[in-house]
């Protein structure tokens, strides 16, 4: 699922520069005159000073876009253009004030010090604010692990282009060269492969988004390439040349910074979207765990007695595009059960790579029961508040499952894995073929909403109390 880029970011900054604006002209009115919102002229009117301001920095925002490119400038030019938008919110705001009659009722010494102090406090916020946007990426789990495909002639531009927009939450693995076999770094970014590895390299790295900039007149074969990533739910995007003409300054492609490329993805998401769905499972995780300090003090003791070991069973899962974590259960099952499970293969219900047994001799009495109930499953309320999983996703493989899928399998792991699903909500008991169940979990990520997700969670409770919850 590709995470489209937001407006709320622009939106929260355009806030905090208001602020400083509000701010600003407060302490120059009190340097000037001693007081905050008046001053000894009685003709002064602090809230129609403090409009034309704001009036005039909201529409300068809007014809100019004042922070699309904010993570590209550095210290010295950001000064230079919070300077100049200071100067067009003074004269816009001056211009007000002369039609409105008041401008020579304000002490041009107040609009001195409105803008120095204004000045200085926008440049401290967006510095902060460049620092602290990235950093929130990374906590919340958006940030995307990215690869580079390029030849020669157009690696160095790409390396440049992708580490510019480095604050959009990207982590580089490397870079792979088409026409190069012999480099183990390319300038500061690391070579993980070439042209004869570039499909084997994507199928098994932990891998996010693709950003391609290739030509495929030298390269036919990244065509071909490039559906395959589309079949793993890989995104991509595709840099193409886009020429500057002096006669039509204007032109409308996608663009981050100042990278121009085509994007495809089996789902385009807003950031808002995500960014509810995230709330949604910290929500429930933090419920879930209530529930689950209970049943622990239950349920932990009679699977003691039953069969030594511990209550909890860990094992690795794999995740998000590739993520190996471990993924929390009650453990329902003998000990030795793993090695137990090569003998029981012959046995398998499934079709395909997954394994599923009617009466598994596995599994302990105790365990039987919580399964029936699905009380095994609490535990991954853990993974979903540690952002491993969400309340709703399609379910994360073995990590020796995963080892046998095909390109089009992985695409079940282009959305982070989920308690329960598609798949789970549409009769699993009677669905015994792998293909069945990929085929409904691609389903799901192709056509996810939040309304999509609400309308799972509900059948999910349904199943559970109808004694056939979801695994």
């Amino acid at each position: 699922m590709y995470q489209r880029k937001s407006n709320l970011p622009n939106l929260l900054i355009m806030l905090l520069d208001g602020c400083c604006i509000t701010i600003s002209l407060m302490l120059a009115n009190y340097i000037r005159n001693k007081k905050v919102f008046t001053s000894d002229n009685a003709q002064m009117d602090f809230g129609l000073m403090l409009g034309g301001c704001l009036v005039a920095f909201v529409l300068w925002n809007m014809f100019r876009n004042l922070y699309r490119d904010m993570f590209l400038r550095g210290p010295f030019s950001e000064m230079l253009h919070i300077i100049a938008n200071n100067a067009v919110i003074f004269s816009g705001s001056a211009a007000f004030l002369f039609f409105m009659g008041r401008l020579e009722a304000y002490s041009r010494l107040a609009f001195g010090y409105f803008i120095l102090l204004d000045c200085g406090f926008m440049f401290l916020t967006h510095l902060g604010w460049k620092k602290v946007l990235p950093s929130l990426y990374w906590r919340m789990g958006l940030a995307k692990k990215a690869l580079l495909v390029a030849d020669k002639n157009e690696a160095s531009e790409l390396l440049r282009e992708v580490r510019a927009i480095g604050g959009f939450g990207y982590d580089l693995v490397g870079m792979i060269l088409v026409d190069e076999k012999n480099l183990d770094h390319f300038e500061t970014c690391k070579i993980v492969g070439n042209a004869e590895n570039v499909m084997e390299f994507c199928k098994n790295a932990s891998l996010d988004e693709v950003f391609i900039a290739v030509n495929p007149t030298a390269y036919p074969e990244i065509l071909k390439e490039m559906n395959t990533l589309s079949e793993m739910g890989v995104i991509i995007h595709y840099k193409i040349p886009v020429p500057e003409l002096t006669g039509a300054r204007q032109k409308v492609l996608s663009q981050m910074g100042s990278l121009y490329h085509v994007t495809y993805a089996s789902r385009m998401a807003p950031m808002g979207q995500l960014l509810l769905k995230r709330a949604m499972d910290i929500a429930g995780g933090a419920v879930g765990c209530i529930f689950l300090a209970l049943i622990t003090l239950i349920f932990g003791p009679l699977i003691k007695l039953e069969s030594p070991g511990p209550v909890f069973f860990s094992q690795k899962r794999m995740g998000q595009n590739g993520r190996v974590f471990n993924m929390y259960k009650f453990r329902s099952m003998y000990q030795d059960a793993e090695e137990r499970k090569k003998e029981l293969m012959a046995q398998n219900e499934m079709q395909g790579l997954m394994f599923k047994m009617e009466n598994d001799p596995r599994i302990t009495k105790i365990g039987r029961l919580m399964r029936k109930t699905s009380l095994d499953e609490f535990p991954q309320f853990i993974n979903i508040l540690k952002g491993d999983m969400s309340l709703v996703g399609t379910r994360p493989p073995t990590l020796d499952e995963f080892s046998h899928y095909s390109y089009y399998h992985k695409k079940r792991l282009s959305f982070r894995p989920g308690l329960t699903g598609m798949w789970q909500v549409s009769g699993r008991s009677d669905i015994t073929d792998f293909e069945e169940i990929v085929r409904l979990d691609v389903e799901y990520i192709e056509n996810w909403s939040i309304g999509l997700d609400i309308k799972i969670l509900l059948k999910t409770v349904l199943a559970v109390f109808r004694g056939s919850g979801a695994r």
